[in-house]
């Protein structure tokens, strides 16, 4: 599986909101992502792909496509 659809998928289960999660998705805005549900998130990510990610790189974006290009540059995510 690519990264894109590992993200989106972890990011469709860490949701409340049944509308469709893309790439361009606002995480905040769009799908009202609080601090619990950014916590739950990060902590799935850290899980499936075995990192440790600090929480002050994940204030930093805004979009689904945001999060794969900090996993991507920083943490060297496949």
């Amino acid at each position: 599986m690519k990264i894109e659809e590992t993200v989106l998928s972890i990011i469709r289960d860490n949701t409340e909101e049944k509308q469709a999660v893309t790439l361009a998705s606002d995480l905040r805005k769009e799908l009202r992502l609080d601090s619990f549900g950014t916590l739950m998130i990060i902590n799935a990510l850290e899980d499936t792909f075995a990192i440790s990610v600090d929480e002050e790189d994940f204030r930093g974006v805004n979009t689904v496509s945001d999060v794969v290009g900090l996993l991507s540059t920083k943490y060297h995510c496949t």
